[in-house]
């Protein structure tokens, strides 16, 4: 006998949706997915149900009297650690220790985590953050007054005076998207520029968002189909009489997704930042230590020396760090073909790229666009 299976997702996430839809199909599942929580849809009696449970009371006041009636229930959150029920939920913490690693990669020394609210999730992140790298915490929710959470120049105002004493250059983890955009806006109102000054990176990888940005934002994709998918399978588990795990079952991130918003190397030598700049502004020509230090009328071996002491690599290290995130970056949002990606990253035809790619990650260019 097929299952029948309540999906009460909010907000409503197409990615983990389609996991779980997935793992449906494979096991000839019936599916209700409810968009409007709160209540138990009318003439429904399933056999195991799939959920978010956060802070709507209706929502979880409902869900615990099904679970009352022994009906199974995975919560795909972690929002609400007092309500003990099964969970597949994403490894928060990992993501925080993901962002800190990408910081560190860019030479970022000042380093902060950024929201507008605070809860479990955003804690379990911060930790992860903050247990790699030494990271200060803005949250506005904490510092600004209930009746001025809601007023955009209040806001403005207190995001400010945090840019204008935090030192330079600084990187920020956002939550998610809205923050990060929330973030993006308020510096960009106050002449603090992004990647240059500010580097910010967020959760989600939601493309709709981070791409219609006037800075274009890096995200972290947290694998929520996945997510999805794992969560159904629990469930199938559950409703076929197994034991609940006793501990949650923890999704790791998936990739970064590269875009202009930390597409940045922090120097903090005047004389390193030129010649980064010159790199990623001739990244399709044939580059050399000597031409770079040439062009900006330093010797080279003085600018060698400084690269070493400021990154910790050489000039080719990072001629090739910046060829190969360029390609990543056109591999992922692009459809541009090989050959022509060559030509954009300074590499002379499509079969170099090609033998350079598969050197550097172990897969041919195709192989790692095709990659989920």
């Amino acid at each position: 006998m097929n299952k029948k299976v309540l999906v009460m997702v909010s907000p409503f996430s197409a990615a983990r949706v389609a996991g779980v839809a997935r793992y449906a199909r494979e096991h000839d599942w019936h599916l209700m997915i409810q968009d409007r929580l709160g209540h138990r849809p009318l003439a429904w009696n399933g056999d195991g149900i799939i959920a978010t449970l956060r802070s709507d009371t209706q929502t979880v006041s409902t869900i615990c009297q099904m679970m009352r009636h022994k009906i199974p229930v995975v919560d795909l959150a972690i929002s609400r650690p007092d309500i003990h029920v099964p969970r597949v939920v994403s490894d928060h913490a990992s993501i925080g220790r993901l962002a800190a690693q990408h910081f560190i990669d860019r030479n970022f020394r000042n380093i902060v985590w950024f929201s507008m609210s605070w809860g479990n999730v955003h804690a379990l992140r911060y930790a992860g953050l903050s247990e790699t790298v030494r990271a200060g915490k803005w949250v506005a929710d904490k510092a600004l007054p209930k009746n001025r959470r809601n007023d955009w120049n209040a806001f403005m105002n207190w995001i400010a005076a945090k840019l204008a004493d935090a030192p330079k250059p600084l990187a920020a983890l956002a939550y998610d998207e809205t923050d990060a955009s929330r973030l993006l806006d308020a510096a960009e109102r106050i002449g603090v520029s992004v990647p240059e000054e500010l580097a910010i990176l967020s959760v989600g990888n939601d493309s709709i968002i981070c791409e219609n940005q006037s800075v274009p934002l890096s995200s972290i994709d947290q694998n929520l189909e996945t997510g999805g998918y794992e969560a159904a399978a629990l469930l199938g588990r559950l409703m076929n009489g197994e034991r609940p795990p006793r501990n949650p079952i923890l999704v790791p991130p998936g990739d970064i997704c590269l875009r202009r918003s930390t597409d940045v190397i922090a120097s903090h030598d005047q004389d390193v930042r030129r010649a980064l700049d010159y790199i990623a502004d001739h990244i399709a020509v044939p580059l050399g230590a000597a031409q770079i230090a040439n062009a900006l009328g330093i010797s080279r071996n003085v600018l060698d020396k400084r690269f070493h002491a400021d990154l910790g690599r050489s000039i080719g290290s990072e001629i090739k760090r910046q060829r190969m995130a360029k390609v990543k970056l056109l591999l992922r949002n692009s459809n541009a073909p090989a050959a022509e990606i060559a030509r954009q990253t300074g590499f002379c035809s499509a079969s170099h790229l090609a033998n350079a790619f598969r050197s550097a990650t172990g897969l041919t260019p195709r192989a790692w666009r095709q990659a989920p």
